[in-house]
């Protein structure tokens, strides 16, 4: 609050706007799906098209922007891109549930710099892997940095129950390690292609490395080891 007195006595505050960065990234993640939504109304699929031409992280698809060529802004603009309308809604959804609390823990920018920094990081691992393993992919969507924000979440909220698949209920502590083994087993077996359930696996990896190096919070030990709650 800033407080101002005028000469005649008379006082007034005036409140400082507040801006919420998680408000913002939904907001440009709404803004990238506006060419979808064009697309599925009009029946017109060019400017879908065009956008996932270039936008996607693209890794060994023949006479395509390729990330290795030098498309290297395809790990920011990918973490933007949805391919429908449940995609964004799961992800958007997950991301303000998860991430409402982490902003207002640690202010907007630093809930940024950490939502855009592994989820760059996440895209750029998964560049890399799907490189040397031959696969050919575009990969699209929000989930490694949603899936990073799960886990700082979790690291402050262990015991918070969720309901999974909308209907278990389960301890948040529980939860991580429950989509961890799911999404193992899904990359290895394949069973639901067209999901880079690796990309997920590093968002959580470098989440916790995050969390570890600029926080000092180790999210393993205080999600199972320890008794103490983070304030």
């Amino acid at each position: 609050m800033e407080h101002f007195k005028s000469d005649n006595q008379f006082s007034f505050s005036i409140k400082k706007k507040e801006y919420s960065a998680l408000s913002m990234i939904i907001i440009i993640n709404v803004i990238f799906f506006l060419p979808w939504i064009f697309s599925y109304l009009s029946g017109n699929h060019y400017a879908y098209n065009f956008l996932t031409y270039f936008g996607s992280l693209t890794i060994n698809i023949d006479r395509a922007p390729d990330f290795f060529d030098g498309y290297f802004y395809q790990v920011v603009t990918a973490m933007f891109i949805h391919g429908s309308l449940m995609h964004l809604l799961f992800n958007m959804y997950a991301l303000y549930v998860f991430g409402k609390f982490i902003e207002n823990k640690w202010g907007a920018l630093r809930f940024a710099l950490f939502y855009c920094v592994v989820g760059i990081l996440a895209n750029c691992a998964s560049a890399f892997f799907f490189k040397y393993t031959g696969y050919p992919v575009r990969l699209i969507g929000a989930s490694g940095a949603v899936f990073g924000v799960l886990l700082a979440y979790g690291a402050y909220n262990p015991n918070t129950v969720l309901l999974l698949f909308f209907i278990i209920p389960i301890k948040i502590k529980w939860l991580v390690p429950v989509f961890i083994v799911i999404e193992i087993i899904l990359e290895v077996t394949q069973t639901a292609s067209g999901i880079a359930h690796i990309t997920h696996l590093f968002g959580l990896l470098f989440s916790f490395l995050y969390l570890l190096l600029f926080f000092r919070i180790n999210a393993i030990k205080k999600m199972y080891f320890s008794s103490e709650t983070i304030i």
